[in-house]
């Protein structure tokens, strides 16, 4: 920074505030406290010359011990002998030498103040070239009215004079200074906010004006790296989201085609070839539409947008068929179970679907040959319980908190299936939540896992009706 630069804005104000403050406070106190000296200087001085005219040199030489008594006792003079400096009554002080030097240099009648004393003042005068009465000093007390007056003045001014000092720096500085920081500190909430963000517009050539500046080119490379990061993860979504589209139609065909070979050949021990293919089309197939609902819940999917309505009766057929043929190639019955009049809740139908199938895949993918799934739908008091339950190996107590978390899967899970994702239950437990469901996962005993989906019914939904095995 120049020197030049220093002088400018802030500084400039801040200085010239100072120097006008000191500058004020100064002259004021010096011209009302010299105007007080003078004044009463003056004042007793004036008061003096009559006294020594040369009439009243010889009534001093008759009575120089007692001389000026008669003019009362704030007001005194002694006389002293211009050549030993004796006085001549007994109770009088010594000359003071500052007025002895400058009568001695010259001057004709030297005074001076004692300021804040009893006495005031003092003024020497040569009244004859010798003799007891050859010098006079004069002595003039000050009334206590007179030094209450001259301290009220004094530190009266100086109150004023700080006062003032204030007012003028806060008007010339300190305020113009504060709405500056106030219109900064606003443009520094929302920094970044697209809506609502207004510059401090400060062009002063300091500090703070180059803060405003880097202010607002940090708004703007915020907003546009924030749009660069939203256009490319729209694109991202759009292409897991096309992808996924592209994907559904094959893997479904591929996964009837298997299914259709795996009826024909289980009577002849089907190929474990093909129950491999087929656990790994139903994965992908789960992957994929995992994928693609991820992608329109980042994008802002909502459940209840439209007022959808879903029947989960129909819903716990079609899941529970849709992973029959899985679980006999895997030896696991996979039941349903529902009530005899429909189920209708407020979802969508295809999220609603794949949440519950996410359930149900996992609850298989993890059975052991011989084991079992149930899918039971049961509904009491305008409320229904959608429940997973399986007899399989189950998870491990330190590893049920973290089930639903995005990506998180435990060792045995890993261990038994290394192809999963993890992403099918953070998927449930998000539809769930945005459908207004809860989604609640626990230990089944002896073994086995419990998950347990439950809300509201559609508001003119029944309640009251009993359960079925399907």
């Amino acid at each position: 920074m120049s020197a030049a630069s220093r002088w400018r804005g802030l500084p400039r104000r801040v200085f010239l505030a100072a120097g006008l403050c000191a500058g004020l406070g100064v002259g004021v106190t010096g011209v009302v406290q010299t105007g007080l000296i003078v004044q009463q200087a003056m004042r007793r001085i004036g008061g003096l010359v009559p006294q020594l005219d040369s009439i009243e040199v010889g009534r001093c030489e008759r009575d120089p011990a007692g001389f000026g008594r008669q003019l009362g006792e704030e007001l005194r003079i002694d006389v002293y002998d211009p050549a030993t400096l004796r006085p001549a009554a007994p109770d009088a002080p010594p000359i003071d030498p500052d007025l002895l030097a400058r009568l001695e240099a010259g001057e004709a009648a030297p005074a001076r103040m004692y300021l804040l004393r009893l006495w005031g003042g003092a003024a020497l005068r040569r009244m004859a070239p010798s003799g007891p009465c050859g010098l006079a000093m004069m002595r003039w007390q000050s009334s206590d009215r007179e030094r209450l007056t001259a301290l009220a003045a004094i530190f009266g001014f100086i109150a004023l004079t700080v006062a003032a000092s204030v007012v003028l720096a806060s008007l010339y500085a300190v305020r113009p200074l504060a709405q500056r920081l106030a219109r900064l500190r606003d443009a520094a909430q929302r920094v970044g906010v697209e809506a609502g963000y207004a510059s401090a517009g400060d062009a002063e050539a300091d500090d703070i004006g180059r803060l405003s500046d880097l202010l607002d080119g940090a708004h703007r490379r915020i907003l546009a790296d924030a749009d660069a990061m939203n256009q490319r993860q729209r694109a991202l979504e759009q292409h897991l989201g096309a992808v996924a589209h592209d994907l559904r139609t094959p893997l479904a065909s591929l996964q009837l085609t298997l299914e259709h070979l795996a009826a024909s050949t289980l009577a002849l021990d089907a190929d474990a070839l093909v129950r491999g293919a087929l656990a790994d089309v139903v994965y992908m197939g789960a992957l994929t539409e995992n994928l693609h609902l991820a992608s329109r819940l980042a994008d802002g999917a909502d459940p209840l947008r439209g007022d959808p309505r879903c029947e989960l009766g129909a819903l716990v057929d079609q899941v529970a068929r849709r992973f029959g043929m899985l679980g006999r190639l895997r030896a696991i019955e996979v039941h349903g179970a529902r009530p005899d009049e429909p189920v209708p809740v407020l979802c969508n139908p295809a999220m609603a679907e794949q949440a519950l199938a996410n359930l149900v895949h996992n609850a298989v993918a993890h059975g052991e040959p011989g084991g079992h799934v149930a899918v039971v739908l049961e509904v009491a008091a305008g409320r229904f319980a959608l429940t997973v339950v399986d007899d399989g190996p189950g998870v491990p107590p330190v590893d049920l908190p973290r089930l639903g978390e995005r990506t998180f899967r435990g060792d045995e899970a890993r261990r038994r299936d290394p192809k999963g994702s993890g992403l099918g239950l953070a998927i449930s437990g998000e539809v769930c939540r945005r459908a207004g469901w809860t989604l609640e996962l626990g230990a089944e005993q002896p073994r086995g896992l419990r998950a347990t989906i439950s809300g509201p019914l559609a508001p003119d939904a029944t309640s009251g009706r009993s359960t079925t095995s399907q």
